[in-house]
């Protein structure tokens, strides 16, 4: 055999057997997922003060709108017994990307809120309503993995509904008044789909 066709069969037996080279993609953003699930802890002051829990579901449907339905449980603070809330509403919000990791979010909104206030007395009367509410703010987030993201809001909410103290309860419709609460937002989103 002669050393031209000898060489030649080693080299294609060498190469049969090479991997791939492989080639590295950068990773997806997750800010480019359509869906998300999300999770936070939650504080506000206001007309009266809270902390609780909270989740979302988040779709975005086009690259500058997005929504977020969200549920959240909150132990508010009271004088004399024990109130807790349950806002249940949506968020509108543009993202805007100040780079590949981190994005602002404004956005408005608006929830209703079954609010349940059980005072001390067990002979007094229980004060539960249901609030109707509209909010502002924004947040940022960052991205920690390609399905993983940080977030941090701020909003302020304006109510519409009963007196919310037990001296003060009626349930007329007479007595409807405005309560306003700032509120902070700080939890992590994982998001779903493809990119």
């Amino acid at each position: 055999m002669n050393r031209p066709a000898l060489l030649a069969c080693v080299l294609l037996t060498f190469t049969a057997f090479a991997e791939e080279p492989s080639i590295r993609r950068p990773s997806a953003s997750p800010f480019d997922r359509r869906f998300g699930v999300a999770g936070y802890a939650l504080g506000g002051y206001g007309t009266y003060g809270a902390g609780g829990v909270g989740g979302r579901i988040r779709y975005e449907a086009l690259p500058f709108l997005g929504l977020d339905l969200y549920g959240e449980a909150m132990l508010v603070t009271v004088p004399r017994g024990l109130r807790h809330d349950h806002p249940i509403g949506f968020n509108l919000f543009v993202p805007f990307r100040v780079s590949e990791r981190v994005r602002l979010r404004p956005f408005i909104g608006m929830c209703v809120t079954p609010s349940y206030l059980h005072p001390e007395n067990p002979q007094a009367k229980s004060a539960d309503t249901i609030l109707v509410g509209a909010h502002a703010g924004g947040g940022v987030e960052v991205a920690l993995h390609d399905r993983l993201s940080f977030f941090a809001d701020a909003k302020a909410i304006a109510w519409w509904g009963n007196e919310r103290s037990v001296e003060g309860w009626t349930n007329a419709s007479t007595d409807l008044r405005w309560s306003f609460i700032g509120q902070a937002n700080l939890g992590f989103t994982v998001h779903l789909g493809g990119t």
